[in-house]
């Protein structure tokens, strides 16, 4: 009867102890998965950080640029009085629309949340690709009105 008593005893203690070694196994896991979750999680949002930054300057780039031009053609425009070309007046209209718009796109990005990114990102690609691209093709214009 003893050794039955120990017997059950024992078998009890190795019961109890594999229980305890699974269910701290278990929780090490937990540990691991959770700290790979907040890695990743801060890896998504620093390359939002960066994407967001790398448009942000792109766009502002570009603004100065416009600034430049509109500074410039202002200036041409004054300097005409009455006799100033129609035709640099409409150029400044443009150029100074086009740069509401970056301005626009420069405020979307700043109000953009990671949920809302995608589409922020998608719009401001193509806003800033557009007006570039005219921009270039208005700088080469502006060359024969000047």
């Amino acid at each position: 009867m003893k050794i039955s008593s120990l017997k059950t005893i024992l078998l009890s203690f190795l019961l109890i102890s594999a229980a305890i070694f699974l269910v701290q196994c278990e929780s090490d896991s937990d540990e691991d998965l959770g700290s790979t979750f907040e890695e990743q999680t801060e890896e998504i949002t620093s390359s939002f950080e960066e994407e967001r930054e790398e448009l942000a300057g792109n766009l502002e780039y570009l603004r100065v640029e416009m600034d430049e031009q509109l500074d410039e053609l202002s200036s041409r425009i004054e300097d005409a009085g009455d006799e100033a070309d129609e035709s640099l007046e409409d150029a400044y209209a443009e150029l100074r629309d086009d740069r509401s718009e970056v301005e626009s796109a420069l405020d979307d990005l700043e109000n953009a949340t990671e949920d809302t990114w995608d589409d922020v990102k998608s719009r401001t690609e193509e806003i800033h690709d557009s007006i570039s691209s005219r921009f270039s093709d208005w700088k080469e214009d502006a060359e024969d009105l000047f």
